[in-house]
């Protein structure tokens, strides 16, 4: 028999070699993973997770922290005291209550740690560090409990240990942190940032109030907002993301921003799905109220955006529902690279002067605003930055190629097409409620609901708290590089978008330096006619189109730089100029030839020009223009007709280019058209190119077993059960195999 032990080990050594490579290839052959939601090495497509969501988990067996003055009491295990500070050490839950005197609590357990904290009623003052830190934990769960208000406070100057260890916020976490629960929260941070996390930030619930002499909430990898109430007063951003493809998304709550430089900023994707946004930011040139380096999406809820320089920059704007009302001192929506682009002069896009924008219509007839002979802006200050001579934007940013997980693939984000979306999911958000007009729906997945509801679930103990499961299950794959910037775009597709400017100078409703898509929604535009103001801007000179094919359009604005819809629109627009113009406040009225209302809007500004288009509208038909006193009987003789009074208006004095904002530069001079004034202001470490395909949508990960003791806990990747008995086997017979051989041979 001995002689087929060579044989038997050879014939085991290949069934080991066979379950090896099963095993590598196991979710081919349909063998399925098992992976903590929570954990810092987690992937999977999910903004939040059930432990995000629940706010009421089960006290039982909890560790309590008693803070009293300089000390604390402490009964259970896992928490400890020493001089004034408290640290917790291990995983597991804790009640913290009572007030901390120029201490901390920190977190300082093993890597793989879940902490639940919950805060009963908490006050701690910190003059020289953070009031609540997490120096090391997988990830932290800050729980406020129901019907309370808990404050923390820090001082202006941090001490040298918390320098060096980049401590920049109130609360800060070099970890995954989530804030949730039901009671409230108060911040005031004297140094740097209110709530701080070097990884992930999720606000899941509570009432939170930050006034923070830097950023009111900073994340570096993302931050995602559902179901909060915040009030955020910040001395530089309100909610900020700053690493590379870091994204911010919000699913509902109320935010509420006051900030001295941008309201809502990542380098990556900004999404707001639901809820109801409140930005101002002040109107020095560079504020924004929402920026993102990459595709902001509008899919659902309310965002005012009171008072900034531009309401809107993004690499791509993708307004797909909900309402958005912006009253800027420059742009509106503003689809540029952020970066600065080649000044327009007299030999700009479109031929010298009479060329380019100055066409009103896009060609259909030049249609200019006489402003007393003079279109010089006070004094005509020469924008700073370098002209250039071939009348050609710079589009080619590079940048560094993503390395985002789930992103499906990167640079082949073109922009949509007539009655069509770009390729690829995107995030989730809620259909605006009201009879809204949809238009043509583009093709692809468009973004649906805010929260994806699923059955509830038991969580934390409880025996009885219940929470949605999922609210979102598309990840964001934030902006992947490409070696050359795609054109941007704007492609509104529903909702409703209100832009008011009673001030600017130079500034456009709708800007983009490439495409603008309008196949549904509701848009309005106000823009003071008396500058060199355009309610639509696109990037005509630089091969740019805009068209429409469903929606409706009232944009108001100066004539001399006038733009309208494309021949290549398949709904019926026209362009309306006269040089008299309109005082502010002004109804503008569109009719068909039977008398019937289509459109209507007040302007708030004075104009020269407008817009229309609805549905309604068909070539070769007759309508009728009412703005004020005045009546015009318009025959659509082209899908795009351009018509009016241009009185002695004069052509346009060449194409306006794509800038970028150059500092604090003052009022421009119109001669040779200038740029877009698309900020380039903090725009650095920004990738350029449009956003990877999002991933297909997946099952929301099954639940964390939330039964953790106070003892350490590894809680990271995992493989199921029978995969570990597969493996553990082959190894056994592997070397059992082996050894064996080895023992037979040397018999």
């Amino acid at each position: 028999m001995r002689k087929h032990f060579d044989a038997i080990a050879l014939v085991i050594t290949a069934l080991t070699i066979a379950v090896t490579i099963a095993f590598v290839n196991g979710e081919k052959l349909g063998i399925k993973t098992t992976v903590d939601a929570d954990s810092d090495a987690h992937s999977d497509d999910t903004y939040f997770t059930d432990n995000d969501l629940n706010g009421s988990w089960d006290t039982t067996g909890a560790t309590t922290i008693a803070l009293d003055g300089d000390t604390a009491t402490v009964v259970g295990s896992g928490a400890y005291v020493s001089n004034g500070d408290v640290t917790i050490a291990s995983s597991g839950r804790y009640v913290v209550s009572g007030t901390l005197e120029q201490g901390s609590l920190t977190v300082d357990a093993n890597a793989n740690s879940k902490v639940w904290i919950l805060l009963d009623g908490v006050s701690i003052t910190n003059d020289t560090d953070a009031c609540i830190v997490v120096d090391q934990a997988d990830k932290v769960f800050l729980t406020l409990a129901d019907g309370t208000t808990n404050t923390l406070t820090s001082g202006e100057t941090y001490d040298e240990v918390a320098l060096a260890d980049n401590t920049d916020g109130t609360i800060f976490a070099h970890d995954d942190l989530t804030i949730n629960g039901g009671g409230k929260l108060v911040v005031t941070a004297g140094y740097k940032h209110g709530i701080s996390a070097n990884d992930d930030l999720v606000i899941a619930g509570g009432d939170i109030t930050v006034d923070a002499s830097t950023d009111g909430m900073h994340a570096n990898d993302s931050l995602r907002v559902c179901s909060a109430t915040l009030d955020v007063t910040a001395g530089d951003d309100g909610l900020a993301v700053d690493e590379e493809n870091g994204y911010l998304y919000v699913d509902s709550g109320t935010i509420a921003v006051t900030s001295a430089d941008e309201g809502m900023v990542a380098p990556g994707d900004v999404t707001i799905a639901g809820g109801g946004v409140t930005i101002s930011t002040g109107t020095d040139q560079g504020h924004h109220g929402i920026k993102s380096g990459g595709t902001c999406t509008i899919s659902g809820g309310t965002v005012l955006i009171e008072e900034c320089y531009e309401g809107i920059q993004a690499l791509y704007i993708d307004v797909t529902g909900g309402d958005v009302t912006a009253y800027p001192a420059d742009d509106g929506l503003n689809a540029s690279t952020g970066e600065s682009s080649d000044a327009m002069g007299m030999d700009g896009p479109g031929g010298g002067m009479g060329g380019g924008r100055g066409a009103m219509g896009g060609g259909m007839g030049q249609m200019s605003e006489a402003q007393d002979g003079d279109t010089s802006q006070d004094g005509g200050d020469s924008q700073d930055g370098e002209a250039s001579q071939d009348g050609e934007a710079s589009q080619d940013t590079e940048g560094e190629q993503s390395d985002v997980p789930n992103d499906a693939g990167a640079g082949n984000h073109e922009p949509p097409q007539m009655g069509e979306r770009p390729e690829g999911q995107m995030p989730q958000g809620d259909r605006p409620q009201g009879d809204r007009p949809q238009g043509d729906r583009p093709q692809g997945q468009m973004p649906q609901g805010s929260a994806t509801q699923s059955d509830a679930t038991e969580s934390e103990n409880s025996g009885t708290a219940t929470v949605d499961t999922t609210i979102n299950t598309n990840t964001n794959t934030s902006t992947t590089t490409t070696e050359q910037a795609e054109s941007p775009w704007i492609h509104i597709s529903g909702g409703s978008i209100t832009i008011v400017n009673e001030t600017g100078r130079d500034a456009d409703g709708l800007d983009s330096n490439g495409d603008i898509i309008v196949t549904g929604g509701d848009v309005r535009v106000s823009m003071k006619g008396d500058g060199s103001n355009s309610a639509i801007d696109y990037g005509s000179e630089s091969g740019g189109v805009c068209t429409i094919s469903g929606g409706t359009v009232v944009a108001c604005g100066g004539s001399s730089m006038a733009e309208g819809f494309d021949s290549s629109s398949t709904q019926g627009s026209v362009l309306y100029g006269y040089s008299s113009g309109s005082e502010a406040g002004t109804t503008v009225t569109l009719q068909d030839a039977d008398g019937n209302e289509l459109l209507s809007y007040a302007a708030p500004c004075s104009f020269t020009s407008v817009n229309l288009s609805c549905p309604q509208m068909v070539q070769g038909e007759t309508y009728r223009i009412v703005i004020g006193e005045v009546e015009e009987e318009v025959t659509l003789d082209e899908v795009a007709t351009t018509a009016g009074d241009t009185g002695d208006a004069q052509s346009g004095m060449g194409g306006r280019g794509n800038q970028g904002d150059q500092g604090n530069a003052g009022d421009r001079e119109r001669q040779g058209g200038q740029g877009n004034a698309s900020d380039q202001g903090n725009a650095s470490g920004q990738p350029a190119g449009g956003p990877g395909e999002r991933p297909e949508e997946t099952d929301t990960p099954e639940s964390v077993d939330d039964n953790t003791t106070v003892t350490e806990t590894t809680q990271t990747e995992a493989y199921t059960t029978e995969t570990l008995i597969i493996c553990g086997i082959a190894v056994v017979v592997l070397v059992a195999g082996l050894a064996v051989a080895i023992a037979f041979r040397r018999h």
